[in-house]
């Protein structure tokens, strides 16, 4: 598994990944920011599943949840959801 963290506006986001033939397989989100609603995150983390490891499909995907599901993330962004899955994929650490 690998971890990945970003430090957003206001908050630190948690990435741990695993990854099998060039895609997310895994995907655990954690960190100090809000989620609104707040039981959307799990369900940001499903949608990622299977999601080609490329910075520009990954944050397609993230805008598009953020806007059929209306989440609302005050300082935190979903380039900062991607930053933080970018740094997990480069290997920046492994658990």
């Amino acid at each position: 598994m690998m971890e990945g963290t970003y430090k957003a506006a206001k908050g630190l986001i948690r990435i741990k990944i695993k990854t099998e033939l060039g895609c997310l397989s895994e995907v655990k989100i954690s960190g100090d920011f809000f989620m609104y609603p707040e039981d959307e995150l799990w369900k940001l983390e499903n949608t990622l599943k299977g999601t080609d490891i490329s910075r520009d499909k990954i944050l397609a995907k993230i805008q598009k949840f953020y806007r059929d599901k209306k989440i609302l993330s005050p300082g935190v962004t979903p380039e900062d959801f991607t930053e933080a899955i970018i740094k997990a994929v480069s290997g920046n650490h492994l658990l």
